[in-house]
């Protein structure tokens, strides 16, 4: 890792422990961006907790929502891993974002992202290991292996911090593996490259049942506030209004209560900016991650 990047990491870890403002940077990513909007088009950026063919048809009705409600072509964007994401929604390459209450915060301050509305079903975060697995308690994974869609995930992050809570600490007490997505976690579990996996269980629940069957789980971290939250960068403040009425009235459409019990939302409500400041430990928790790795 380079110095430079130490550097942008403590500085955003300072500023968030100590309450700096970052509304100029906001602006300058504002100012700056480059998207697809300049030539008429719509991104949508979507968080990359699922692989990126499986977020496009999940998401396609929401694509066609924000067509229809801004009449312009849109299309799903998303990233490697969530460092990636952030980083391109900083520079503006996304119009709106599906993303996790952590990154939807991270945005919200650092680039003035407008909130819209988030899913109601709660974030619950799940310590998984197969079905036969002769681990029964928690301590049992002392000096073992656990697999992580990503270390900055909000729901591993949550996860983390319980089982921290219960005295085993990530790095010290048990190693984490990385598996890109939450289904891969869960294969690469089944097959013995580590003893447990952490998930979400909105994820979890629209696995294939040869999966989903094959597990139980171990432990149940803390809810968090939801598993997803959807928010329009600045430049698209004049479409704030008619973005989230467009999205509260997708629940009681038929397409739109086909995408929300497949994406596991539950329903839609207005997401308010004391929610997101509310995160603000999950996002110091984020960053305090990314500097440990």
């Amino acid at each position: 890792m380079s110095v430079v990047h130490l550097k942008l990491r403590r500085r955003h870890c300072l500023a968030w422990l100590v309450g700096l403002s970052a509304s100029s940077a906001a602006s300058t990513f504002a100012q700056t961006s480059t998207s697809e909007s300049a030539s008429g088009g719509i991104v949508f950026g979507m968080v990359p907790y699922l692989p990126v063919q499986q977020l496009v048809r999940l998401y396609e009705p929401v694509v066609n929502l924000f067509e229809r409600s801004l009449g312009k072509p849109a299309r799903l964007a998303s990233a490697p891993d969530f460092e990636q994401f952030i980083e391109r929604a900083r520079r503006g390459e996304f119009d709106l974002v599906g993303a996790s209450p952590h990154v939807a915060r991270i945005l919200h301050r650092e680039a003035s992202f407008l909130p819209l509305v988030r899913a109601t079903a709660p974030l619950e975060p799940l310590l998984i290991v197969p079905q036969d697995s002769p681990v029964k308690r928690l301590q049992d994974l002392a000096q073992q292996a656990v697999l992580v869609a990503d270390p900055f995930a909000v729901h591993v992050l949550i996860a983390l911090r319980a089982m921290r809570d219960q005295g085993l600490v990530p790095g010290r007490d048990f190693k984490l593996i990385i598996a890109g997505t939450q289904r891969n976690g869960v294969q690469r579990m089944l097959k013995g490259d580590a003893a447990a996996a952490v998930g979400s269980a909105s994820t979890l629940g629209i696995l294939p049942v040869e999966l989903s069957g094959r597990f139980r789980v171990l432990l149940r971290a803390p809810k968090g506030l939801t598993p997803m939250a959807y928010m329009t960068h600045p430049r698209l403040r004049p479409q704030v209004e008619r973005l989230r009425q467009a999205l509260l009235d997708f629940p009681a459409t038929p397409e739109g209560q086909v995408m929300l019990k497949a994406a596991q939302h539950d329903g839609l409500v207005t997401l308010t900016d004391a929610e997101l400041v509310g995160v603000d430990p999950l996002v110091v928790e984020f960053y305090k991650q990314r500097g440990a790795g």
